[in-house]
């Protein structure tokens, strides 16, 4: 695994020199509150700062990464405050596109608003803005669903050896990937003349733009042939995930083992070959389709390839999530009064991840959904006095419903209450406290 950060200094020339302090999988609140300082105290005058946040603070579906747009684009300009009342440059940059295609073959932007958010709050501030999100989704049409895989950490079982299981993501870039993100990074700061040509190796950068091979699943010879083999040798390969008749997401990923001797796997749909992947030594391996599935029903079949011929083909059906329905709110009611102690309950498409409730874009709860479909959640703190206005999403995995909003009212002590006042002696639970949106304490 690599960054395009890592890449940059190999793009440059003279005294530059590149400190890389970004961190995987951190949020643009984690990265605020547990390393900006140090990168402050590291940062002399004239220096310049990308700041390429956005890539995990969008998934809702985990409550500890989740970074609402509100508090994203707050956190962004709190950075450029900081960095240039210390003498340095912030540029914003989006995050890179995810190897993710749609059924036919285009390239799907998966990072939500947030790209728009991060250009929103550098026009703003009048900082810089390299829309890396735009720019990979170009190039990753250009590849294709075909050779992208080279660009990623994703490697069928026995291919690498520290991933004996295999390995597929698809956020991660390896390190030609990261080198040729890298490539239009560094470009662009030339193009926005923060860095000069002096600066840079113009010829790497002007260096044609290359195709990475074909992967090697889509270089099969002829793999239908394999459905009408003649004779057939050897057990058939186990599909142990998804389970038969199972409901998944458009990005499933296919898992099970082969019987000894097997050396790929083919995969089918209606007669027609859709990719295959290659067997651990222990007989395990690990597929993921290089599109997305079409919602509705599907049926692959799976034929080992072995040196003395092919196994018997195994069939698994399973269905596809056209998408997830919002969750419908019974408690509380539209309009109605409450204690503060407010219940919410409601029900959901059964087989649903969980539900999670926002305030104001917040987060700020979730719940699980139980077989039948329906889901409860009590707040851990009391609501104030007054009018408030609530939304729930249903999670399927990483897919999410549209949400559904309730208003209602709750009947409590006023803030300005005598009753408060006589109890303002003793301390709330704590300053930092789980029960509540991230509130700039930590």
């Amino acid at each position: 695994m690599a960054g395009w950060g890592q890449k940059i200094q190999e793009l440059l020339v003279g005294p530059i020199e590149v400190a890389n302090y970004a961190r995987s999988a951190m949020t643009t609140r984690k990265y605020y509150t547990e390393r900006f300082a140090g990168l402050l105290n590291r940062m002399r005058p004239g220096d310049i700062v990308l700041l390429g946040f956005g890539g995990v603070d969008h998934m809702i579906h985990n409550g500890m990464r989740y970074v609402p747009v509100p508090e994203y684009q707050e956190l962004l300009a709190l950075f450029t405050d900081y960095i240039r009342s210390e003498g340095g440059v912030p540029v914003m940059v989006t995050p890179t596109a995810r190897y993710a295609f749609s059924a036919t073959g285009e390239v799907k932007n998966t990072r939500g608003d947030y790209p728009r958010a991060m250009a929103e709050t550098a026009a703003e501030r009048g900082v810089p803005l390299i829309d890396l999100t735009g720019m990979t989704m170009s190039l990753w049409s250009r590849i294709g669903p075909t050779r992208l895989r080279q660009y990623f950490c994703w490697v069928d079982a026995g291919e690498h050896p520290l991933h004996p299981d295999g390995n597929i993501d698809s956020s991660h870039l390896n390190h030609p990937g990261a080198y040729e993100v890298a490539r239009l990074v560094v470009a662009a700061l030339v193009e926005q003349s923060v860095l000069g040509r002096a600066d840079v190796d113009v010829a790497a950068l002007m260096e044609p733009e290359g195709l990475p091979a074909v992967s090697q699943e889509f270089t099969v010879q002829s793999p239908e042939s394999a459905l009408n083999y003649g004779s057939r040798t050897g057990g058939a390969p186990t599909l142990a995930r998804p389970a038969a008749g199972a409901t998944v997401g458009p990005m499933t990923k296919f898992s099970g083992t082969a019987a000894p001797g097997t050396d790929y796997l083919l995969f089918f749909e209606q007669g027609r070959y859709i990719g295959g992947t290659g067997v651990g030594a222990a007989g395990q391996w690990l597929w993921r389709r290089a599109v997305e599935w079409t919602p509705g029903e599907h049926v692959v079949q799976c034929v080992a390839l072995r040196a003395d011929g092919c196994s018997p083909p195994v069939e698994q059906h399973f269905q596809v999530l056209a998408g997830v329905e919002p969750p419908v709110i019974t408690a509380p009611k539209e309009g109605k009064f409450s204690g503060p102690k407010v219940r919410f309950a409601g029900r959901t498409r059964p087989g649903a991840t969980k539900v999670v409730l926002m305030e104001a874009g917040r987060l700020i709860g979730a719940t699980a959904v139980d077989e039948k479909g329906e889901w409860h959640y009590t707040h851990a703190h009391r609501w104030r006095a007054g009018h408030h206005a609530v939304e729930a999403v249903a999670l399927f995995g990483a897919q999410e419903s549209a949400p559904t909003a309730v208003r209602f009212k709750v009947v409590g002590i006023p803030e300005n209450s005598g009753i408060r006042a006589a109890g303002s002696s003793r301390e709330e639970c704590g300053e930092v406290c789980n029960h509540r949106p991230f509130s700039g304490t930590w």
